[in-house]
């Protein structure tokens, strides 16, 4: 492997995040150059110097290789997340080191878990550092990288294959630099009609910023202590969760359908799928805060049951209401959703619903070659037959995912969690959903979770995001190598 290479591209997401402190250093200033200027403005420095020397003194033009390519990745996300701490831990207040690489991993990949007990006394660069690091991981620091690669091969599609699974693939197809030229679009469209949206709602500049930025990112963190409760407003629940379906959609998907003008979003088998998962769970949601008393009436049922299920299966984790409550019907509801949560292509994390669709497929052709074995059953998707070895890495997937959320489970239970804290953390932390139940539900945080939950946290989170294969596979390169 070049060292050397390796750095330049490394080097060119920490100028991205330096651009980004940067304006929230400018944002500082508009807000009367707040407590978090200097913080903001000597992290810019730093990050900006480590990104910038690499470029200096490494030439690039050269093609990478998948060990390389993967390096750049996996370090691209860490490096960010560490340099993401400064200004946390440059401006002090509940930021000890520990918990500003939570704060900061949470925001990169789009978690939206905090460990802010006073959320509203962040000045206001501060406040925006946080959606901003949303923002970036969003879309994922690797289409930074990617959108400055001198060429863009095999690699380039490997890197892709990441973010972008081959059943949502399927339904439409794109040259490589068009895919991301879709994506970057589709997320800057959605977040500029988002903050339009809720500027118009009552939102001022500043929250409708902040929140557009959590939303289009499934990220979920706001700039109130009480999240979108405190605004108290219906509309502007049902802008976010508009917003929040969306940007759990595939985006290819989505631009389709306005290239084509035509009804493809609704025509995709797994959106569909997706869309039908979200009607069902609001329904049983809803119906169980009725009969268990929770709700009175219908509206507010649908309501909080709408806005709980769209908030946690898009695993942005937004919240209206307090779930400590709920009915334990409710409560499992929220859990599978955690888990299957939106679809591939999108900014949501967890295991998705295109792997889910694709079990249920496979699960019936399975029954159905048991009942007529001489039968030759195929798994289709959209019309198009569905290779073996697709489907089974779904199931490889699936199991890796669920050891990982169990291992994730014991070692908290280990620090002294409790058995559903310790669950829903670890499902929340592999989804980057961000809510858990128990203590760390809904308003609360994990502020006071042990400090070496936290790390952990941190890194499964990470893990999360890069849905598990790219880690796994850097891992087994190197190890053949040595």
């Amino acid at each position: 492997m070049n060292a050397g290479v390796i750095s330049r591209y490394v080097g060119i997401a920490l100028i991205c995040n330096a651009f980004f402190m940067l304006l929230s250093a400018v944002i500082s200033a508009l807000y009367g150059f707040d407590s978090s200027f200097s913080p903001l403005l000597v992290s810019c420095f730093l990050t900006f110097l480590f990104g910038i020397f690499p470029l200096i003194f490494v030439t690039g033009g050269r093609d990478i290789n998948i060990r390389e390519g993967l390096a750049i990745l996996l370090l691209a996300w860490f490096l960010s997340c560490i340099f993401g701490m400064l200004p946390y831990v440059l401006w002090g207040g509940e930021f000890n080191l520990v918990n500003a690489w939570f704060e900061s991993a949470s925001g990169y990949t789009t978690t939206g878990a905090t460990i802010l007990n006073e959320i509203e006394t962040l000045p206001h660069g501060l406040l925006f550092w946080r959606s901003s690091t949303h923002f970036i991981g969003g879309l994922g620091v690797v289409v930074f990288i990617i959108m400055f690669l001198p060429t863009v091969g095999m690699i380039g599609f490997r890197m892709s294959k990441m973010e972008v699974m081959d059943v949502s693939r399927s339904n439409f197809q794109y040259r490589f630099k068009k895919l991301i030229r879709v994506f970057v679009t589709v997320y800057l469209v959605i977040t500029a009609i988002s903050f339009a949206a809720l500027l118009l709602a009552g939102m001022s500049p500043f929250d409708a910023i902040n929140h557009a930025f959590s939303a289009v990112a499934t990220g979920g963190f706001s700039t109130r202590n009480l999240s979108i409760a405190a605004f108290d407003s219906p509309l502007i629940e049902f802008i976010l969760i508009l917003s929040m379906i969306l940007s759990s959609i595939h985006f290819g998907v989505i631009y389709a359908s306005f290239a084509t003008r035509s009804a493809k979003i609704f025509k995709d088998p797994v959106t569909r799928f997706y869309l039908m998962t979200i009607l069902l769970s609001t329904i049983i949601v809803a119906v169980s805060l009725l009969l268990e008393g929770v709700e009175q009436g219908i509206f507010h049922a649908l309501r909080n049951g709408a806005f709980a299920v769209v908030s946690i299966i898009s695993t942005t984790g937004f919240s209206i209401s307090d779930t400590s409550g709920w009915p334990i019907l409710s409560i499992m509801v929220l859990l599978y959703v955690s888990v299957q949560c939106g679809c591939s292509g999108s900014t949501c994390g967890g295991v998705r619903s295109d792997r889910v669709w694709l079990i249920l497929k496979g699960v019936r052709a399975q029954l159905i070659k048991m009942a007529h074995p001489n039968a030759v059953v195929q798994v289709k998707s959209g019309g198009q037959v569905i290779e073996k070895d697709l489907i089974s890495s779904v199931h490889t997937f699936l199991f890796i995912y669920m050891v990982l959320t169990f291992l994730g489970s014991l070692f908290y239970a280990m620090t002294g969690m409790s058995m559903m804290e310790s669950v829903s953390s670890s499902i929340s932390m592999m989804g980057n959903m961000g809510l858990a139940f128990g203590e760390n539900n809904s308003f609360y945080n994990f502020a006071n979770a042990p400090q070496i939950s936290k790390i952990v946290m941190g890194i499964q989170m990470i893990f999360g995001r890069l849905s598990l294969y790219p880690v796994l596979l850097i891992f087994t390169l190197f190890r053949k190598r040595f």
